[in-house]
């Protein structure tokens, strides 16, 4: 698909077709290439949990009780790190070699510490935003290549935390199903977007 078509088609699915699973060669290409999304200081402070065994599924359908999560062929679990800036993050080293000082890495993270994400709210925006950017590109370089995705957000994170042992400074931004959309089902039709003039003002 070119690029537009790839928007115009891309629908949150609500029904999978759980007779077809997502191959997992082409989900790691779809992974690899929605990488490119943008992150703070490009520190990309996620992590994806790729639910995919009926065991997992149904552990993971305790904390999200939607038929999605065990219908499609697997679903993400979007994992950000609130403290992804801290200088354990090897993204750092990757800046060193390519000819930052440590020294300019360390007023970098100074300012995240102090500036940027001086509280957990902030921290935790910061985690959100970076990780959506991500989960958006999942979705478009999916539908790209014919994989349909489902973004969610009612669910019990501490309860997801719990079952997948994620730490508690880390924040489950949304679970995100991924597969291939029931072709008995139909879609409701797409609803009104806002449109330029309703949401844009040029100053």
């Amino acid at each position: 698909m070119n690029f537009k078509d790839v928007v115009s088609n891309r629908r949150s699915v609500n029904f999978f077709d759980q007779n077809k699973d997502l191959d997992l060669k082409l989900f790691k290409e779809i992974i690899n290439e929605a990488v490119l999304a943008p992150s703070s200081f490009n520190l990309q402070p996620w992590k994806i949990i790729a639910v995919h065994s009926p065991e997992a599924k149904e552990k993971l359908f305790t904390a999200c009780t939607q038929p999605k999560i065990k219908e499609a062929a697997m679903t993400l679990i979007m994992v950000g790190d609130t403290f992804g800036y801290g200088r354990d993050n090897p993204m750092w080293n990757t800046k060193i070699e390519l000819g930052m000082s440590e020294e300019k890495v360390n007023q970098l993270i100074n300012m995240c510490e102090t500036v940027l994400y001086p509280t957990e709210v902030k921290r935790n925006a910061m985690a959100v935003r970076d990780v959506s950017l991500l989960a958006m590109n999942i979705m478009l370089c999916a539908k790209n290549v014919g994989v349909d995705t489902h973004a969610m957000i009612g669910f019990n994170e501490e309860k997801v935390k719990e079952i997948f042992e994620i730490e508690e400074d880390k924040t489950v931004v949304m679970l995100l199903s991924i597969g291939y959309f029931d072709e008995t089902k139909t879609l409701n039709p797409r609803e009104k977007r806002l449109q330029f003039d309703e949401i844009c003002s040029v100053v």
